[in-house]
């Protein structure tokens, strides 16, 4: 079995990331020439991770079964994983185009997270660990020759599914597994799921557009404007049977006339509103009907950006902030409660909210993306410019130590009808900063 394409291996990735999402890391397997890692779904209990570091034919794939359940021996890759990944989530899996076939999977999050970087070339396969500043690799590392570009372009051959990716894997690699039960419950790719949404969607827009058109028609139906202008030349006498459905016989004719007119213009902006609705609608199904693996490049492309978009949050009040250079991350302070109000209503789950430990002082937050790390040098960096600036200049030339709170924000609540921003928090940590 061949090495996966780029194409094919990008499938994969996408499939890893959406089974092993929320994922925990139970247990760490090694063999001569692969590492298996089992993760707790618990939708679906058990998911194994495989790396097959084949030199000539190396291979990513997940099944519902161990693929080798009898070949174990002890690897430094593996007791290096079990020491800093154990038990902790599944973060992401990502493939650069400007690396080629290199997939970088992320286990746990902040400074103790682990990175696995597994190259999938033919001759150079390698597997390397990282957590901090510890590394350790399968094979001596060698530096990467340039990407061929046309790892990112489409193959004369077809690109094949998942399913028979991992079939002919088992049946070349595997060891006693090779039932269909251990092969991924579903065949389809990522672009065929992506492709299935898409035409649910154009179909949803579709029955709209119907919708809409039969609803104007039916507007167009209501004579409103005819029967006021008979009521104003004839009155109440004699009315046509036809127009009988628009009058209330119990009201004046002025009050009828009236009525007739506020609903010609009731209707007249309601055909408008829909035209409006349906020039979107179409724009929309235009958008949709393009099906072709460009535009699901394009849908993953954007996915991606979107992931890596720091939120603009907007923040009222007179406010201090530092920020960490190339990050990302930035800290707002407040100057009085309704700044401290306005930063936590403005905070995000995921942020984190700072305070000085048996001290009368001003909030700060920490924004950052979600699962974004802040390592323990820049919070103790941002820690230490919230209480200088919090001290008065007296105070800090005094100098001292003072405790810091961090809290994650979803773990902050103000008091309720409290006009001065007490909160109460749990789970916190403590920063000991020295002036």
């Amino acid at each position: 079995m061949k090495t996966p394409s780029f194409l094919e291996l990008r499938t994969i990735v996408e499939y890893i990331s959406d089974e092993l999402s929320g994922a925990q890391l139970q247990e760490v397997f090694s063999t001569e020439e692969g590492l298996v890692l089992s993760f707790y779904q618990r939708a679906r209990k058990m998911i194994y991770l495989v790396f097959d570091l084949d030199r000539p034919f190396p291979f990513l794939g997940i099944f519902t079964e161990n693929p080798w359940p009898k070949q174990k021996k002890t690897k430094p890759a593996a007791l290096f994983l079990n020491s800093h990944a154990k038990n902790s989530l599944f973060l992401s899996a990502e493939i650069g185009a400007e690396l080629g076939r290199v997939v970088t999977i992320k286990i746990g999050s902040g400074a103790e997270a682990v990175s696995l970087e597994f190259r999938l070339i033919p001759k150079q396969a390698n597997l390397i660990v990282k957590s901090g500043k510890k590394s350790i690799s399968w094979y001596p590392v060698k530096e990467l020759a340039t990407n061929d570009p046309s790892f990112t372009v489409p193959a004369s051959d077809d690109v094949r599914s998942i399913s028979n990716m991992m079939g002919l894997w088992l049946q070349r690699r595997g060891a006693g597994a090779k039932s269909a039960e251990n092969l991924p419950k579903t065949s389809q790719s990522p672009f065929e799921k992506w492709l299935r949404g898409r035409e649910k969607d154009l179909e949803k827009k579709q029955k709209a557009v119907t919708a809409i058109e039969s609803q104007i028609k039916q507007y167009r139906l209501e004579e409103w404007a005819e029967a006021g202008e008979y009521l104003k030349t004839h009155g109440l006498k004699n009315i046509k049977p036809e127009f009988s459905v628009y009058i209330d016989f119990e009201k004046k004719l002025s009050a009828n006339i009236e009525r007739c007119f506020e609903k010609t213009k009731a209707v007249k902006r309601k055909v408008a509103g829909s035209e409006e609705r349906l020039t979107v609608l179409r724009r929309e199904i235009r958008f949709l009907a393009d099906m072709s693996e460009e535009a699901f490049a394009a849908a993953l492309a954007s996915r991606e950006a979107q992931k890596s978009k720091v939120p603009v949050r907007k923040v009222e009040g007179r406010l201090r902030k530092t920020h960490i250079p190339g990050s990302g991350i930035t800290a707002y302070m407040g100057k009085s409660a309704s700044d401290n109000m306005d930063l936590l209503r403005n905070s995000k789950p995921h942020d984190l909210w700072l305070h000085l430990k048996d001290y009368p002082s001003s909030h700060a937050i920490i924004h950052r993306q979600k699962n974004q790390s802040l390592s323990d040098s820049d919070l103790k960096t941002i820690c230490s410019w919230f209480v200088q600036e919090g001290l008065t200049e007296k105070q800090t030339q005094l100098g001292g130590k003072f405790s810091v709170v961090v809290v994650e924000c979803r773990h902050v609540k103000a008091l309720k009808g409290d006009k001065i921003g007490r909160v109460t928090y749990h789970n916190a940590r403590e920063v000991l900063i020295a002036l």
